[in-house]
């Protein structure tokens, strides 16, 4: 028996989004009241599904990017001999670095929340919510990051994104993303001409079941977080969100799941921000054997409600 469409339209509904504006703002505002030098440049903003608009009903932590913008990484491979020579002569080595900043940043949320409620965790600052006007936050100290296509004196052309490397890892990793194209592409695909406006509510649908499957005990929370679960909504083809119906729009996307598991083709999905294919080895990356048993699953789930 299919989801009663009833029920499709309430999932496809965003969530609460004033309360992830008060954290955004509770957390800028202690920041800012460091006495940074004049040269200290670095900017805040929301990423994941506040900013995407797929946050649901239920979610209750927010993820802030402070992105340290007086320094940049780079990503040079791509660049001719004489196109790195004329970047080296440009650039000289930063007089500021992130582990400085980052630990100036992590004393003043101690010194606004206390430091109880401020914990270093492996990726983010973890500061704790007050229960009431301000959630739970995961705060992301980084810096710009730039993956080069060309370069010259007077025009270069680049792929940004940010970088930052892990805490409690030894060696430490190096953690590349792409925030601001992953929001940019999520956009684009949800326009008229494409989806007809139907990718971000079809995604929340798709995301409340995976939530209740969770509760029925069809899956675990683990096997399909909400990033790789969006990625692959991504993937789907624009056709399927031009039904009618969110019933019609969930199934087709299922379905083009189902197909292009079976043939294979589900390998070659890209992430959001399309640098990268969702599934492989890599940390960043998903299982395609979780993917599968979460297709499975879901099938299984819909035929079952």
């Amino acid at each position: 028996m299919a989801i009663p469409e009833r029920q499709l339209q309430t999932w496809s509904n965003q969530g609460a989004v004033k309360t992830s504006a008060a954290t955004h703002k509770s957390v800028e505002n202690c920041i800012k009241k460091v006495s940074w030098n004049d040269d200290v440049n670095y900017v805040t903003y929301l990423q994941g599904s506040y900013p995407n608009y797929t946050n649901i009903y239920g979610n209750s932590d927010v993820d802030l990017v402070v992105e340290f913008r007086s320094i940049f990484s780079k990503n040079l491979s791509a660049l001719s001999a004489t196109q790195k020579e004329q970047f080296d002569s440009n650039y000289s080595d930063a007089k500021y670095s992130l582990v400085a900043f980052k630990k100036a940043v992590v004393e003043q949320l101690e010194l606004c929340y206390g430091e109880k409620s401020v914990k270093v965790d492996n990726k983010a600052i973890v500061v704790s919510g007050d229960g009431s006007s301000r959630l739970d936050c995961d705060v992301l100290v980084c810096n710009p990051y730039r993956k080069y296509k060309s370069y010259s004196t007077v025009n270069n052309e680049y792929i940004e994104g940010i970088v930052f490397k892990t805490e409690h890892d030894s060696p430490k990793k190096t953690i590349i993303n792409y925030p601001k194209i992953h929001l940019k592409n999520g956009s684009i695909k949800n326009r008229r001409e494409n989806t007809n406006g139907n990718f971000k509510p079809a995604l929340r649908v798709l995301k409340n079941m995976k939530a209740t499957m969770v509760n029925k005990g069809y899956i675990t929370k683990e096997l399909a977080p909400s990033y790789f679960l969006e990625c692959l909504v991504y993937n789907s083809n624009n056709s399927n969100f031009l039904n009618s119906t969110f019933g019609d729009i969930t199934f087709a996307i299922i379905n083009q799941f189902y197909n292009d598991n079976k043939d294979g083709t589900m390998a070659s999905y890209l992430v959001q921000n399309e640098q990268r294919k969702i599934f492989g080895n890599d940390e960043q990356q998903w299982s395609i054997a979780n993917a599968t048993t979460f297709v499975t699953q879901l099938i299984k789930f819909w035929n079952e409600y």
